[in-house]
């Protein structure tokens, strides 16, 4: 289960918002809602498709709003699952070219990576684009934050926590709660 926060706006150099992704073991209504309700707070704006499960999910929310892709809807107003569904595409893509294959007990700790490294990224810019038919739309451009401004992110999320180096010679941060982005 992914879930993916907008960014505030779209203006350049400021930075995407935050990813995140958690193993669901089961297609429960329960596992879903718990996986939500550690991640999301409740005075949130949820966005999703139609699926049940995030339908019963969204009553416990502020506002929540879907599109229904089974009738072709796929974006309204401001109410679309784009960026969600463009973070799933980079976890699939991240796992083909560059994991090759996830163990099922450390797929948590893959996906909090790949989430890290969504979240930072920065606007650069707006393209205008035409399609085929000539409806013009505007593309956000993304670049990656340098990985020594990076730290200062590792760092924040650590503020009060245990670090550790590891042996590999990497940082570990003792936590009882998985923290990034």
């Amino acid at each position: 289960m992914a879930i993916v926060q907008r960014p505030a706006d779209i203006t350049p150099g400021s930075t995407a918002g935050d990813a995140r992704a958690a193993v669901v073991t089961g297609l429960s209504l329960r596992a879903a809602v718990g996986a939500i309700a550690t991640q999301v707070e409740l005075h949130a704006h949820l966005m999703s498709d139609e699926v049940k499960a995030f339908m019963a999910i969204g009553e416990s929310f502020a506002a929540h709003e879907t599109v229904n892709h089974s009738s072709r809807e796929y974006i309204r107003d401001a109410v679309h699952v784009n960026s969600v569904e463009g973070f799933n595409a980079r976890v699939r893509r991240t796992i083909a070219g560059v994991f090759h294959h996830i163990s099922p007990e450390l797929a948590d700790l893959y996906f909090h990576e790949i989430g890290f490294r969504w979240s930072q990224r920065i606007v650069t810019g707006q393209a205008l684009r035409k399609s085929r038919s000539g409806k013009e739309s505007m593309k956000t451009l993304w670049s990656r934050v340098p990985p020594a401004l990076q730290l200062l992110q590792v760092f924040r999320a650590a503020t009060g926590r245990q670090m550790r180096r590891s042996p590999d010679g990497g940082i570990t941060i003792k936590s009882a709660v998985a923290v990034f982005g």
